[in-house]
């Protein structure tokens, strides 16, 4: 069974989607659908942390076939249709958009979505997930799927019962690129893509209220998967690289005022150093922007939920980065109603 099979999933674009333009994935990434799936992971492709170009993505292709196409909500053709899996809670005043992360490639929408949905449910939070396009689309439509997510949300909070004020983000690894990425550089730019012509949502604002990244990419600079973004041959070119990190850097975009930040990693997470979400965090302090930053000594990259699951990227020992899921929802419950006078860093 698909993820979400039984959850109602909210497309939020209309009938036009900018980006879609109906080709055949197999003609703009290397799928082979011999490859088996221990040969699929012996050509790292993006996961490859050398310094060495980046030449045969034929793995991580065949990966995005099989659990996005094959077994996921994706299609064959450049048509995929962007939803929110929807789960909410009655009395609920505030909303989170949850970003599953994955590489850019394909996105972990149970351990990264629909297990943390249950968690701020239950805690009386409404949340929901979303399902953004991902390679082999390139920037800038993942971010522009989550700026509409957020002005979807707030176009309808009156159905939904929630405050348009009380709108917040929480991404993981790649969603923890994503959703600071939306809230600190796009923001509430305007959607400007050839053939789309902005509909009354596109007008609503996509500032978000409160933004959480759980083991984020603050940074692509050193990251292959940055070529999930913006291509393999513009990957492979130094100068074009920098251009795009330096473009998509969280640390280069924050100023004062803007929402309250919630970090949250483990120090031997081995995709992406822990030191950078904390540098970030004094970067957020600097600029005078309330900031919680929980920092564990172990737990690897793409804890999750912490839900006993096998971890493929650390250790799957989750006693001490299990804590984070009550510090998180405490915060939430307490971010909007900060004094003037609350301390910046928390």
């Amino acid at each position: 069974m698909k993820a979400y099979e039984t959850t109602k999933l909210t497309p939020i674009w209309g009938d036009v989607i900018p980006g879609n333009t109906g080709e055949d994935k197999k003609t703009l990434m290397e799928v082979d659908t011999t490859m088996s799936q221990e040969e699929m992971f012996r050509r790292p492709g993006v996961w490859d942390r050398s310094d060495a170009p980046l030449e045969d993505m034929s793995g991580n292709a065949t990966m995005v076939w099989r659990e996005e196409v094959e077994n996921g909500h994706a299609k064959e053709t450049m048509d995929d249709v962007p939803f929110l899996a929807e789960h909410l809670v009655e009395s609920s005043e505030q909303a989170v958009i949850i970003c599953p992360g994955g590489a850019f490639l394909t996105k972990s929408m149970v351990d990264e979505g629909e297990e943390i949905a249950k968690v701020l449910n239950e805690a009386g939070i409404s949340a929901f997930v979303l399902w953004y396009r991902s390679y082999p689309y390139y920037i800038p439509y993942q971010f522009l799927d989550l700026q509409r997510a957020v002005r979807f949300v707030r176009f309808h909070a009156n159905e939904y019962g929630i405050d348009p004020n009380k709108i917040s983000t929480v991404g993981f690894s790649a969603g923890g690129t994503l959703n600071g990425v939306q809230a600190f550089i796009y923001r509430n730019k305007p959607v400007e893509v050839e053939g789309y012509t902005p509909d009354e949502i596109d007008k609503v604002d996509a500032n978000v209220n409160a933004v959480a990244l759980i083991y984020p990419g603050i940074t692509l600079a050193q990251d292959k998967a940055l070529a999930c973004l913006i291509g393999k041959d513009a990957y492979n070119i130094k100068e074009n690289r920098k251009k795009y990190a330096d473009m998509l850097d969280i640390r280069l975009n924050v100023t004062e005022g803007d929402a309250p930040v919630f970090l949250c990693g483990a120090y031997d997470d081995q995709v992406l150093p822990n030191s950078v979400t904390v540098e970030f965090g004094n970067l957020c302090h600097e600029k005078k922007i309330p900031c919680e930053i929980h920092a564990f000594p172990f737990g690897g990259h793409g804890f999750g939920a912490c839900n006993g699951n096998p971890n493929p990227f650390g250790p799957s020992d989750f006693r001490a980065v299990k804590m984070w899921l009550p510090l998180y929802t405490n915060w939430l419950k307490n971010v909007y109603d900060l004094p003037d006078d609350a301390p910046i860093f928390m």
